[in-house]
């Protein structure tokens, strides 16, 4: 079937309107907090000349993507081959940022691959297309299950449990708030897709133990936990954070200080253009400003609920849904990190936080899902089991 016209496609249209109005805003946020740190090197080394420039990048993947048909992702077969060789493809990528030399630390944690000449190199972070790719796959598989296929513990359960453990098991040592991004989302994709509650209920025991290997019993992240609960206790140097979060969305009352006039970001609030972007915002936009941010993200919310609840077919309607709750729950998550009501995660704000990988591939996700809205149809993928 024929793409839809974009004038007559109103989800598609405010999905593709407000995803654009978050990377403007995020280029003008991005310039702001750097603004006052001196960066050694060359210009195109700086964060806010290479944030512009995937944000320009990231607008064409959003303008280009979404007109491409979304059912040609999924090909035909029991064993969808384009989102399995995505997969595969990306874990080995996660599995080479442990090799010595190839694998960049950063902080401590080994996040990222360097790719091209050491004075142009760019940065990539393989645990975002690990999540990307992981519900890609989930979405194609498991709208090809039938009914009783779905409902089988040992057909359907198991190994897509299996996959997740590996995807989140090879992320979680290096990036904790990924690795729950990733667990959260494919659960709620296993969700729409029909497999039972009771056997999604399984998952707590692995992530109960989980929490205690990597959190309880790791004094650096107990320890933002603790934070989190005292945030301006003078004894955790892991309360800083918080405590300049905090100070960054009281003082910027009602209306802000202006954009580009914040204090927080002058060496006192660490991560000011990633983890913590919106407390810069509400310092220079005040509480008015946060308001309508939130606001956008609750109407590009409801326009991807739209999307996947309107689709005619099971695989639209599973890639829109994981899509949109991957991106949701995570702008959620950063604004409760920011807000000292969740621990620190390292997570950024999708489309405005500065970044390579993250912001090129949540524009190809918003995309998948605007593809969505103008491809409605009631014929199945090949190899799909029919809607129910």
């Amino acid at each position: 079937m024929e793409r839809i016209p974009l004038g007559q496609n109103a989800t598609g249209k405010t999905l593709l309107l407000v995803t654009l109005s978050l990377l403007a805003l995020g280029v003008v946020m991005v310039h702001s907090a750097v603004a006052s740190v001196l960066e050694p090197g060359r210009w195109y080394s700086r964060v806010d000349v290479r944030h512009t420039a995937f944000a320009i990048v990231a607008a064409g993947v959003l303008f280009t993507f979404w007109m491409v048909d979304y059912r040609r992702i999924a090909g035909a077969g029991s064993l969808p081959p384009g989102p399995t060789f995505l997969l595969a493809a990306s874990l080995v990528c996660g599995v080479l940022v442990f090799v010595p030399g190839i694998g960049k630390s950063v902080g401590g944690y080994y996040r990222w691959i360097r790719v091209g000449p050491s004075k142009y190199a760019i940065g990539f972070q393989p645990s975002e297309l690990i999540k990307l790719s992981l519900l890609i796959f989930l979405a194609a598989w498991l709208s090809r299950r039938s009914v009783s296929q779905l409902r089988s513990f040992r057909r359907t359960f198991l190994p897509a449990a299996a996959i997740i453990g590996l995807c989140a098991g090879l992320v979680v040592t290096q990036d904790f708030g990924t690795a729950v991004l990733i667990g959260a989302s494919a659960t709620v994709t296993m969700l729409l897709a029909g497999v039972p509650v009771a056997h999604l209920a399984t998952f707590l025991l692995p992530a109960g133990a989980g929490f205690h290997l990597f959190v309880f019993t790791d004094p650096h992240r107990w320890a933002r936990i603790t934070a989190m609960a005292d945030p301006w206790s003078t004894t955790n140097p892991s309360a800083y954070q918080p405590q300049q979060s905090l100070m960054a969305i009281l003082s910027g009352g009602w209306f802000g200080k202006g954009t580009g006039c914040g204090i927080r970001k002058l060496g006192y609030l660490p991560e000011d253009s990633t983890d913590f972007i919106f407390a810069n915002f509400c310092e220079e936009w005040g509480l008015v400003g946060a308001v309508l941010l939130i606001l956008l993200v609750a109407i590009w919310t409801l326009a991807a609920y739209r999307a996947a609840s309107r689709s005619q077919d099971r695989f639209g309607r599973l890639l829109a849904g994981s899509m949109g709750f991957l991106i949701s729950f995570q702008a959620m998550l950063h604004i409760a990190v920011v807000l000292v009501t969740a621990p620190p995660t390292g997570v950024s704000l999708p489309f405005v936080s500065a970044g390579g990988t993250a912001l090129v591939l949540m524009a190809a996700a918003a995309a998948l899902i605007v593809s969505v809205t103008s491809r409605p149809t009631k014929s199945s993928l090949p190899g799909q089991a029919p809607p129910t």
